[in-house]
């Protein structure tokens, strides 16, 4: 078991699974986890308002204009022998092959506060996170990665963790409140 206070992996409280066609797993492997995040900028919807003018009217209306999305970036910590988002990205580059999936977003609350008695005893979940049910769920339909960044610029005399981060286009989403307990 891993100590709560030094351990990085305790804040990675998003998951994320894209599924693609034909249910292809981009990020996971079959039976295991989606990749956690540290840093995941919501999804966010913008409708401008449109002016017009008819006939006489001396002031304008406004009315609804098309609605737009905008990108995620999720961030998490480079991982040995994880190219999943460059491949996924290569997919969209080279044309190679399906590369609209849906990106699917967990957010997870803890269930209890973080600290908890010490010596830890029993099977207790070590992060408190309960996995079976996230407390939000955001689904962005018909995404497709735009940018990837593979790890943080080489500075041979930081002491950071080098982070990764991927932009993500999607055409809609929706959003999904967890049940209470």
């Amino acid at each position: 078991m891993r100590a709560q206070n030094t351990d990085l992996l305790h804040s990675m409280r998003f998951h994320a699974t894209i599924t693609g066609a034909g249910g292809v797993q981009y990020l996971q492997k079959e039976g295991q986890p989606g990749a956690g995040f540290s840093a995941v900028s919501t999804p966010e919807a913008t409708v401008e308002s449109v002016e017009y003018k008819e006939g006489t009217m001396i002031y304008t209306r406004k009315y609804p204009g098309a609605p737009t999305v905008s990108d995620v970036t999720m961030s998490r910590g480079v991982a040995r022998r994880d190219s999943s988002f460059w491949d996924w990205l290569r997919v969209v580059i080279e044309g190679s092959g399906e590369y609209r999936a849906t990106l699917t977003i967990d957010h997870f609350h803890r269930d209890t506060a973080l600290p908890r008695s010490f010596p830890a005893a029993g099977d207790q979940n070590a992060t408190n996170l309960n996995l079976d049910r996230p407390a939000r769920t955001y689904i962005c339909s018909e995404a497709f990665p735009i940018r990837h960044k593979v790890a943080a610029d080489l500075d041979a005399t930081a002491s950071e963790i080098s982070v990764m981060e991927i932009d993500v286009a999607y055409e809609h989403f929706e959003v999904v409140e967890g049940q209470l307990p």
